[in-house]
């Protein structure tokens, strides 16, 4: 017998209402079945081991060679967020606290790690809870000695002034002018986060990881900003961003953006071009979105 007409002889025999309710609530417990369930981090501790006598107070050049490479895989992944922290624990071993989605996630991060890969150490994992975390900006978020550059864009919108503001500084805002999804809560410390690459692996995405800094209402916005994963290791240096809102008039509004926060050399050139082309393709994608 169809599902179709088992429903029909049903509503023969029961009121049409009860009908609906039954099904309403068979609906909505299919959807909670559906919904996939939230990842929360999982947390590893990791003992490194040296593998001969002596270690390390006897390292040879190479040796000091690999554990430079071993430091800056680690900062790198410290800046990523899969590193809690990381450090001799003198005389005994070597400590690394891992935030990761999976177990997996874990021993692949080990697998690559280059004082494992290249026999310095072994290692003994452990699964862990890290039920109290102390808030803590590391150093390398921001470039140590940042020049003088400032990339200074401008634009006029025919727009009022609350919904150019809302633009920027809600979930929705972004995601009706610009991209496809965000997270923003405006607040100061808050996440602010567009994504644009949302079939991407977490943490390729978009803005991830980066902040609120200050606001003052209908008048200025500042927030952290990355570079694309195509940049590398610049990607996990942020920059920032400081947008400012005039009224020139009702309901015509001069939006100025200022970024900020460059490193020197030519690396950090290619990051500028870049964000000098996205940022005026982001202005004009916000009057156009007031246009239309």
């Amino acid at each position: 017998m169809s599902f179709n007409l088992r429903i029909h002889l049903y509503c023969r025999r029961v009121p049409v209402f009860v009908v609906f309710v039954l099904l309403f609530v068979v609906s909505i417990a299919t959807f909670a079945q559906e919904e996939p369930p939230v990842q929360k981090p999982q947390h590893y501790m990791i003992e490194l081991l040296g593998t001969r006598e002596g270690w390390p107070e006897n390292m040879t050049p190479d040796e000091e060679r690999i554990m430079s490479e071993h430091y800056l895989y680690l900062k790198d992944l410290t800046a990523r967020g899969k590193v809690l922290m990381a450090g001799p624990v003198f005389g005994q071993f070597g400590l690394i606290v891992l935030e990761v989605g999976s177990e997996d996630e874990a021993k692949a991060i080990m697998a690559e790690e280059p004082s494992v890969v290249q026999g310095i150490h072994t290692y003994e994992m452990y699964p862990m809870v890290a039920s109290l975390m102390a808030a803590k900006v590391p150093p390398f978020r921001y470039v140590e000695h940042p020049t003088d550059k400032v990339l200074r864009k401008e634009i006029t919108v025919a727009a009022p002034l609350s919904d150019v503001w809302e633009c920027w500084t809600t979930t929705a805002g972004v995601e009706g002018f610009v991209a496809p999804k965000a997270k923003i809560d405006l607040r100061i410390g808050g996440p602010y986060e567009w994504y644009f690459a949302t079939e991407a692996p977490p943490g390729e995405q978009g803005s991830e990881d980066c902040r609120v800094l200050s606001f003052l209402p209908m008048e200025m916005l500042s927030f952290e900003w990355n570079a694309p994963p195509s940049f590398g290791w610049r990607r996990y240096i942020k920059t920032r961003v400081v947008v400012q809102f005039q009224e020139l008039e009702p309901g015509v509004v001069k939006v100025t953006l200022s970024q900020l926060g460059w490193g020197e050399g030519d690396e950090w050139q290619e990051v500028y071009d870049y964000f000098d082309s996205a940022w005026g393709y982001v202005l004009d994608a916000l009057k156009k979105h007031f246009e239309s």
